[in-house]
Order: structure tokens, then C-alpha cells, then sequence
């Protein structure tokens, strides 16, 4: 637990994480690789996703698909706490088997909100289950009762998935399969079949942030899983494509709001 941020991570599964943020700290445009389901407790939340602002009034629910660009910041610094749940992509997967037969399966894990007290207080008491010393049998167990409600629960009349521009995500897997290495814009360009101008211009629409700034975003989710590991921080900055260890924490705590050395000793 770091006092000062007032942030705690924890790690009860394999593929889930919870956090409990208290500290006034704005987030700036970030992703995360895998699924965020996140409940406003106290004060309201700003946040924009992918282009929309709003706020997340307390006792809300908002959930993040992976790698979706969002920021957000306390309506006030002295009353916010957050609780929010980390699901890696394998573990939503599962989930999708488990409750509806089909890993690929639509299911409540998508960009949107959701207004349900009954849920909300599940959720509360679920997080606050698992930051505590929860035997691994009793952690899985409650994880499957309290999502069980969420998957009933879920609504797809209102659902529309959105369609993202192939030449994007042609980008976005070669950013992911070249993250340590120094990538030209002309080399994307190429790659899309259009000229520079052209691929910041469909990325931005598409992602919100450019290419460069979307890179780095990876490669601090892939620093941090790599950390979460207890790997070397100088190692992880090489792996990771930062020029040096200390391009690699700069990054790393404006991001995260703890240096590496600091998010290592919250395990």
C-alpha cells in the first residue's frame, strides 16, 4: 500500500486484480490491457472515453474494454475512492464459457455503465472481500456468485459494437508485436497504405491519441506486468522499449503515481 496515494493493489486470482484508489490524483489519457470494471463510492468521477464526457455519479458502475484510451479525475480530491476491478482478456474469456456457453459471446464486459444498487453493493463488498486475506477457494467462489448477477443482468437491446478502421488495427498489432523497438511514422504509414497525415489523423479518430503516445501506453502495461513479476526495473525499461531505466520510471509515475521500485512493493 502506498499512504500517500492511497492506492492498494492486490492480486486474490490469477487474471484479476483490485485496486482501491483514495488519493486526488488527475489520470491522464491511459489504456489497460485487459478489462476494467471500476464503482464510484464517495464524490463524483469526471471521465472521457474515447472522445464523451461524463460523470460517474457514486454508486455507479463503468466498465472499459482493453485497450479503450480514457482519462479521469476526482470532483473532489477529498472525497474520492474508487474500487476497481482489473480482468485480463484470458479471464473474461472463461467467464463468457462459464455463464454463457461461448468465450466469444457478448457479454456485460464492453464500454458502458451501469445503474444497479443490488449489483453496486455486490461489487462493493466483493473488492472489499478480496483485498483482504481471502483464502483462494472463498475468493473464487464469491467471484462467481456476485458476476453471476452481472451476466444475468445484462442488457443487449441498446448494444452496437463498434466498427474500428482496419488499417488501425493492423497498426495496433504491429505496435504490439514491435514494442521495444523505435518505430518511424513512415514505416506505419507504409504499413496502412496511407500517407503519414492520414494514419494520425484515422488513429486519432480511432483511438483518441496518436500513435506514439498509444505505443507508450502499451509498453508501460507491459512494464508494469513485467514489474508485477518481480522482473529487473532496468530489464523491464530494455524489454519494454524506454531508452534507460529512468526514461522508464519518469513514464512509469506520471502514469501510475508510484515509481517502479515503489508498485513492486505493493505485492
Amino acid at each position: 500500500m502506498d499512504t500517500k496515494q492511497g492506492i492498494i493493489y492486490s492480486s486474490p486470482v490469477e487474471g484479476l486484480e483490485v485496486l482501491s484508489c483514495s488519493s486526488g490524483r488527475e489520470f491522464k489519457s491511459h489504456l489497460h490491457e485487459g478489462y476494467v470494471l471500476w464503482l464510484n463510492s464517495e464524490s463524483g468521477e469526471k471521465y472521457s472515453l474515447k472522445g464523451s464526457s461524463d460523470i460517474l455519479q457514486p454508486g455507479s458502475i463503468s466498465i472499459i474494454e482493453p485497450e479503450t484510451i480514457h482519462s479521469n479525475s476526482p470532483c473532489c480530491a477529498e472525497r474520492r475512492h474508487l474500487r476497481s476491478f482489473y480482468f485480463s482478456e484470458e479471464m473474461v474469456r472463461s467467464l463468457n464459457l462459464k455463464f454463457l456457453g461461448s468465450e466469444t459471446a457478448s457479454s456485460p464486459f464492453r464500454n458502458n455503465i451501469l445503474e444497479n444498487k443490488q449489483i453496486w453493493t455486490s461489487l462493493s463488498r466483493l473488492h472489499n472481500k478480496l483485498l483482504g486475506p481471502a483464502e483462494k477457494l472463498e475468493a473464487e467462489e464469491s467471484i462467481l456468485s456476485v458476476l453471476s448477477g452481472l451476466y444475468k443482468n445484462t442488457d443487449d437491446r441498446n448494444y452496437a459494437p463498434g466498427s474500428e478502421d482496419k488499417r488501425v488495427a493492423m497498426v495496433v498489432d504491429y505496435l504490439h508485436s514491435n514494442i521495444d523497438r523505435s518505430l518511424g511514422l513512415a514505416e506505419l504509414a507504409d504499413l496502412a497504405g496511407c500517407t503519414e497525415f492520414h494514419l494520425i489523423r484515422i488513429f486519432r479518430k480511432h483511438k483518441g491519441i496518436s500513435p506514439h503516445s498509444f505505443l507508450i501506453q502499451l509498453r508501460l502495461e507491459k512494464a508494469r506486468s513485467m514489474l508485477a513479476a518481480y522482473s529487473n526495473i532496468a530489464e523491464a525499461a530494455v524489454c519494454c522499449g524506454f531508452s534507460d531505466q529512468s526514461h522508464l520510471t519518469r513514464l512509469f509515475k506520471d502514469r501510475f503515481g508510484l515509481t517502479p521500485r515503489q508498485y513492486q512493493k505493493t505485492f
